[in-house]
């Protein structure tokens, strides 16, 4: 028997390893969907202003915060442009539009943080207290958490959820999910 004793000894511990990596692996797919998948988002009926995180042609979100501001929850339309391909965003930035302003910019540094660190002085630039944050279904949890960081007033995250393919939910699984642990790692605006 005593022989036997160190490779049963070794076979139980590859299987209680194993099983512990199989459990953190099934954690992370229930805790990646509800956070990532399906988030929490809210549906205002005012704001100060809505801000379209970059990039803003993507996922529908300058469609969603335009159907915002014409349903007359905001008059003030602010969009994150990180790059000049964007060609929907780049055409309200540069063209009057009526019935609404729009402020355009281009953050420093191009992260989340960066986003909220320039609607933060906006807010206090215009006297806006209450905003809304347009994004990808798969950021609306990290940009909640990286705003509430920034913001003192209501802050609301509405997604913008078309055109997002298997691949690009995949990869957003993945990114998000390492995104996610370095933000909460960081501490303040």
């Amino acid at each position: 028997m005593r022989v036997g004793w160190p490779a049963t000894r070794g076979k139980r511990a590859l299987l209680i390893s194993g099983i512990g990596l199989a459990v953190l692996f099934v954690a992370w797919l229930i805790a990646g969907y509800l956070v990532i998948v399906d988030p929490t988002v809210n549906h205002p009926e005012h704001a100060d202003a809505v801000v379209v995180l970059g990039p803003p042609d993507e996922n529908g979100r300058v469609d969603t915060a335009l159907d915002l501001v014409h349903r007359g929850v905001t008059s003030n339309l602010v969009i994150s442009v990180m790059s000049e391909r964007q060609r929907q965003a780049k055409s309200l930035c540069t063209a009057p539009q009526v019935g609404f302003t729009v402020t355009c910019f281009q953050p420093h540094p191009a992260t989340t943080r960066g986003e909220a660190q320039h609607v933060r002085d906006l807010a206090r630039q215009h006297g806006w207290r209450s905003i809304i944050v347009v994004t990808s279904t798969y950021h609306v949890s990290r940009a909640r958490m990286v705003f509430d960081r920034c913001l003192d007033g209501p802050l609301y995250l509405v997604a913008a959820r078309r055109h997002i393919s298997i691949f690009n939910w995949t990869y957003q699984y993945l990114y998000q999910t390492g995104a996610y642990v370095k933000a909460a790692l960081q501490s303040g605006c």
